[in-house]
């Protein structure tokens, strides 16, 4: 049994000592993160009394604000350097989540929702610049994978918890595991400290990693990456791709009850198949991703196959119950696998197409592209196209193309646009420009 473990923590996590050191940190997260989301509502509807409207008002009001917040905090991270920013962030989530426990009402509840929401939503991006400076290009997207791997394990763990918990009705056992949540953030943020300490005091000042080098731009003013045109093209194309997100979570379940002869109880298991190889697939394909062109042409990949499941689903919505449970399960496999690698390409190409001395900035406007699909997504998919029937899934096919290619584009555009501004910033000025240089001065 030991030995198994072993092997599978071996797969599971990355080779360097600080990335195994991140990973493991990301575990303990996710695992306080499952006890309290799949036992927050429960809470504070059932026990604390706040109705489930103004629940769902204050995380429709928290998912709005926090759209926008990874840009400014990423700017922020940016000039005090993300991996001490990122540890001040974990710590204000740490003393967040442990308020909820005392929350008594409405009020307390919407600020906090509010606030922790845009902290939660800024951190993922700020975690991929942290990773980027502490592994270094090379390894970088072993380790998010492996991130992600831990993570769902987590999750799912912390799910399971929940469940056992919230069984007991005890309010005092669920404030404790709010506070165990809290908790979970200060450790971390340890493992965080630890992780920079091992790479060097430079990741901790936001510069290149141990035998890096300042990039030739470095004394180059950065725009903003709402100016940098095909860095949102991309991300916009992104945000499409990331539509499977949406179809999973929100559309799966009520396209099955109310659109096809699936039984309910296959939800699910259909979703236990998804987490499954998520947590199999994500470390084993995140080798095919190293290099921008690998990166680009997996991208190009989980277009097609996003598409391809679109065409079991529609077999799936007119079929009878057993083929109908065959084509939808096929779908489900297929676009996992889509998912997991547009995980590791985005990750790749993301970092590659941020410039260094903004990648939080950057990494934050990125995922724009995945939060904003989470609040679009649902009105998108539920109510605007699965009214249409079975025509909805050739559109949506269309649409995984169609983002597919202008995707693979934009990151060429942007590639080529960076190594244009580093030919430029390498070269040697002229005499001419040297002149102008000087006058400007």
């Amino acid at each position: 049994m030991r030995r198994a473990l072993h092997r599978a923590a071996g797969v599971l996590l990355p080779s360097s000592p600080a990335g195994r050191t991140l990973a493991i940190g990301a575990g303990v997260d996710s695992l306080g993160t499952g006890m309290f989301f799949a036992s927050s509502t429960l809470y504070f509807v059932g026990i604390v009394g706040i109705p489930s409207v103004k629940v769902a008002l204050a995380t429709t009001l928290a998912g709005v604000f926090a759209l926008l917040a990874p840009v400014p905090l990423g700017r922020l991270a940016d000039r005090l350097g993300p991996g001490r920013f990122y540890v001040a962030l974990l710590l204000l989530r740490a003393v967040g989540y442990s308020c909820y426990a005392f929350v008594s009402e409405f009020i307390g509840y919407l600020v906090l929702t509010v606030l922790l929401t845009a902290a939660d939503r800024s951190s993922s991006p700020i975690q991929q610049a942290v990773v980027t400076a502490v592994v270094g290009d090379q390894d970088r997207t072993r380790t998010m994978a492996s991130i992600r791997a831990v993570r769902n394990v987590g999750l799912t763990i912390g799910f399971l918890l929940a469940g056992l918990i919230f069984a007991t009705g005890s309010r005092t056992v669920l404030t404790a595991a709010f506070l165990a949540n809290g908790a979970s953030f200060v450790v971390v943020a340890f493992t965080v400290r630890k992780a920079l300490a091992s790479a060097g005091a430079t990741v901790r000042l936001g510069k290149t990693p141990a035998g890096g080098s300042s990039p030739p731009d470095s004394a180059e003013p950065v725009r903003s990456p709402f100016r940098d045109t095909w860095f949102m093209v991309f991300t916009v194309g992104n945000g499409v791709l990331s539509l499977y997100d949406t179809v999973l979570i929100v559309l799966l379940p009520i396209w099955v009850i109310e659109h096809t002869e699936v039984p309910p109880a296959w939800v699910p298991v259909l979703m236990a198949i998804n987490t499954v190889l998520t947590v199999v697939l994500q470390v084993y394909v995140a080798r095919f991703a190293v290099g921008t062109a690998a990166a680009i042409r997996l991208l190009v990949v989980s277009g097609i196959l996003m598409s391809v499941c679109c065409a079991f689903f529609a077999v799936g919505q007119a079929a009878s119950t057993t083929i109908a449970v065959i084509a939808v399960g096929v779908a489900v496999v297929v676009l996992s696998v889509a998912e997991n690698l547009h995980a590791v390409a985005a990750w790749e190409l993301s970092a590659e197409l941020s410039p260094e001395r903004a990648r939080a900035r950057y990494l934050g406007a990125f995922s724009l592209s995945l939060t904003g699909q989470k609040v679009i997504g649902p009105t998108l998919l539920v109510v605007l196209l699965m009214p249409a029937g079975l025509l909805a899934w050739p559109v949506l096919a269309g649409a995984f193309g169609a983002a597919a290619a202008v995707t693979r584009t934009a990151a060429r555009r942007c590639l080529a646009e960076r190594a244009g501004s580093t030919e430029l910033a390498s070269s040697p000025p002229s005499p001419a420009h040297s002149k102008i240089d000087r006058g400007e001065q």
